[in-house]
């Protein structure tokens, strides 16, 4: 069950702790130093509790662990939590902790955004765990949010021990809110939209060299976003017609596309490329006038594989102009006759040109 709430601030009641949280609030997103622990040689008070902070196993770009324990320090400033010390690599808690804090990153990769967060009481056992989403904040922000989180847990598993009543095993929560962020500048090339569901709408044209056929149509197209990729599913209608002196021949074709590619995003528009595999029904039909000519009818499957790139803009509306282009080879065709002729049909290669709308909800 998701719990959202904003950030809960403890006030200070010390002056001087007062001055200390502010020096050290201003100068966290810049401290690049190693963290040092806190000296063995002089005992904390008996109203301390010290937190000890485990570094994630995985290494990920997504985290710094010296900003955030710097902003963590700022977080916890004034409260009686000592913050902070690293665990050791043997991973096993230091006989002065009594608070241990334990941050990976799920799933384990290199541009991991989700950090897992968990704040165990070394005492009685007690734990809270909460899932940490930066996807959608700023990379500058990122120590500070991740501190905010860390900080609520503390305070939250505190609460609990007071009131004397006794938390759940685990408990797990939404990230908060991210701290307010300077204006984000523009999205570079290469950065997904945040948009993950757009709508296209499009007419197009399909052009067969081999049988000197043109296509006319419609598609609907649904796109959707993974990390830097689009993937696509389109539904399309196609009609082709082909005139002989013997009468009419009539194409048509029903087919499911699906693609993938990479998507780039500026301020001017959205390109999106890769690859595009059709899968289809195409049917064939004629029609005379004269009565010594026969007619028939069939159907059969048709198959394609093409490069496609599409471009909608501006990148920032809701509803944008799109055009399509799109190339390849007929995998699987089908021709329309006229005595033994071929005279239409989906057959060697075709290109393919798409103009429409583009709709984000």
């Amino acid at each position: 069950m998701g719990i959202r709430r904003a950030p809960q601030r403890r006030s200070i009641h010390h002056p001087l702790g007062t001055v200390l949280s502010l020096a050290m609030f201003l100068a966290c997103p810049r401290v690049e130093a190693t963290p040092v622990a806190a000296p063995t040689s002089t005992p904390l008070p008996s109203a301390t509790r010290a937190v000890e902070v485990s570094s994630p196993s995985c290494a990920a770009s997504s985290f710094q662990i010296i900003p955030f324990l710097d902003c963590l320090r700022v977080e916890l400033a004034g409260s009686k939590h000592a913050c902070c010390t690293l665990a050791d690599s043997s991973g096993g808690a230091t006989a002065t902790a009594s608070l241990r804090v334990t941050i990976e990153v799920v799933p384990c990769v290199a541009d991991g955004e989700d950090v897992q967060v968990s704040v165990r009481d070394l005492s009685d056992g007690r734990e809270l765990e909460r899932a940490v989403g930066l996807a959608d904040v700023a990379p500058t922000a990122r120590p500070r949010a991740l501190a905010l989180a860390v900080a609520e847990l503390i305070r939250s598993l505190g609460e609990a021990a007071r009131d004397e009543v006794p938390p759940p095993a685990i408990v797990r929560a939404e990230a908060l809110p991210p701290a307010p962020t300077p204006t984000p500048t523009p999205t570079s090339p290469g950065v997904a939209r945040p948009d993950r569901l757009s709508v296209h709408l499009e007419g197009e044209t399909r052009l067969l060299p081999t049988r000197d056929t043109t296509m006319w149509g419609g598609r609907a197209r649904f796109t959707t976003l993974w990390r830097r990729l689009h993937l696509d599913v389109d539904l399309g209608v196609d009609l082709a017609s082909a005139h002989d002196d013997l009468g009419e021949v009539r194409f048509r074709s029903a087919s499911l596309g699906l693609g993938v590619g990479p998507r780039f995003v500026s301020r001017a528009a959205i390109l999106d490329l890769g690859l595009r595999a059709e899968l289809g029904w195409a049917w064939v039909s004629g029609q005379t006038s004269l009565a010594d000519v026969r007619t028939q009818a069939g159907s059969d499957f048709v198959s394609n594989l093409g490069l496609r790139v599409s471009a909608d803009v501006p990148a920032g509306m809701k509803v944008r102009p799109g055009i399509a282009l799109e190339a390849g080879l007929v995998l699987h065709g089908m021709d329309g006759e006229a005595s033994y002729r071929p005279v239409v049909g989906m057959t060697g290669y075709y290109a393919l040109l798409a103009l429409g709308l583009a709709l984000s909800p």
